[in-house]
């Protein structure tokens, strides 16, 4: 079916009648095509009532629009309301964004980020089409990122317990080895809505994810974020940034010994509390003697996967081994199905009580020369242990 002057008709008429009291957004896409292609047209609107010059300019869009075969157009008039109009017939239908749509687009579970309250970060983040629907090509990943926000609300709940948390002393969180910072965006949102203030800064080494994520904050017109390019390592300016010491410390799938550095930075801040998901451990591979693995099972030694498996889970435990020492109470969680991604450990770390003493690594330290590996993480803390403060025997 063809558009015809009649039905051009009848869809500017139609656009006209919604429009006029102002739109968020119009996508003009092809039948069956994705409304984020390239071959989709978007035209962004502020939200403010139009006049008749702006009304006119948008029908005339439309109209090349639809000629150029664009015949499936949205138009999102607000948060809760979109308008749906096939211009091969020009009628349009208003969609409301109630709770039972709102139900079916959450796949029946109440969560955290929901369409109709977080639909710009959603829609920010690639989760959200353009016309205001979740694909099932996203809904995996919206899945995903819901899980992840309840796995991350027991760390904040535990901290707003610590100290007061408001805007002239917001939550300081780090996320080191950010890369495209969609959970940045995900934790930031999830604060904003349980409206516990924040100052967030996202850290990576590549230029090109630091831009697009000051874009993407600037889009949101979220001043709370702020990215800089620098490695974990280096991150010696956290402080001035995070406007004091960070009470949560952020390095999820921070590649092979990134996540050392992460977790010797949190241990240096003594942050109150630590999310990590390890990736790529191949350090302790590398190290890993032959009559070592072999001592445990010949076929460690002989298989090349079976041995990059055991020295991932040496790894992760060893480094679940300092923290526990240096007094966090951990403890590790799937981060979303197994069926996606083979880095799948999270681990939850919480401050119950600073140990200084870094004495307290030399069993760790022990047991790491035995099977002959020299971890990052503990090669990143001192060995020596607390000197003695020099006025404790004037106050006993």
């Amino acid at each position: 079916m063809a558009v015809t002057p009649a039905s051009l008709a009848r869809l500017r008429k139609t656009v006209a009648r919604h429009v006029r009291r102002g739109f968020v957004r119009a996508v003009f896409a092809r039948p069956g095509g994705n409304p984020d292609s390239s071959e989709s047209e978007q035209v962004e609107g502020n939200g403010g009532a139009l006049d008749a010059e702006a009304v006119t300019a948008l029908l005339a869009r439309a109209t090349t629009a639809a000629q150029a075969g664009r015949v499936k157009q949205t138009y999102v008039l607000d948060a809760r309301t979109r308008l749906s109009v096939d211009a091969r017939h020009g009628a349009g239908k208003l969609i409301e964004l109630d709770d039972t749509r709102v139900d079916k687009m959450m796949g029946g579970k109440e969560r955290a980020l929901r369409p109709d309250t977080s639909g710009e970060l959603l829609r920010a983040i690639g989760i959200m089409n353009a016309d205001g629907t979740i694909s099932a090509k996203h809904a995996k990943k919206y899945k995903q990122v819901s899980h992840f926000v309840e796995l991350c609300r027991p760390i904040w709940a535990g901290l707003a317990r610590l100290r007061t948390i408001d805007a002239s002393a917001p939550l300081r969180v780090v996320d080191l080895g950010c890369g495209n910072g969609y959970l940045t965006f995900v934790i930031a949102e999830a604060l904003r809505l349980e409206s516990l203030p924040a100052r967030i800064v996202g850290i990576d080494l590549r230029d090109d994810v630091i831009v697009r994520c000051r874009e993407r904050a600037e889009q949101l017109g979220w001043t709370e974020l702020s990215f800089e390019r620098t490695a974990i390592a280096d991150a010696s300016q956290l402080a001035a940034l995070l406007g004091g010491p960070p009470d949560l410390v952020i390095a999820l799938h921070a590649c092979d010994t990134a996540t050392d550095d992460a977790l010797a930075l949190a241990i240096e801040a003594a942050a109150p509390a630590i999310l990590a998901a390890p990736c790529c451990q191949h350090e302790l591979a590398s190290q890993l003697h032959a009559r070592t693995t072999a001592a445990l099972s010949p076929a460690i030694a002989a298989h090349g996967l079976l041995l990059q498996d055991f020295a991932a889970t040496l790894t992760d435990a060893l480094r679940i081994d300092v923290l526990t020492a240096l007094g966090w109470s951990v403890d590790t969680l799937e981060l979303v199905d197994p069926t996606h991604t083979p880095k799948n450990l999270l681990v939850r770390a919480q401050l119950r009580g600073h140990v200084v003493d870094r004495g307290v690594l030399t069993p760790i330290r022990t047991r790491c020369d035995a099977l002959g590996v020299a971890p990052r993480l503990l090669s990143r803390l001192r060995a020596e242990a607390r000197a003695p403060d020099p006025s404790s025997s004037a106050r006993e």
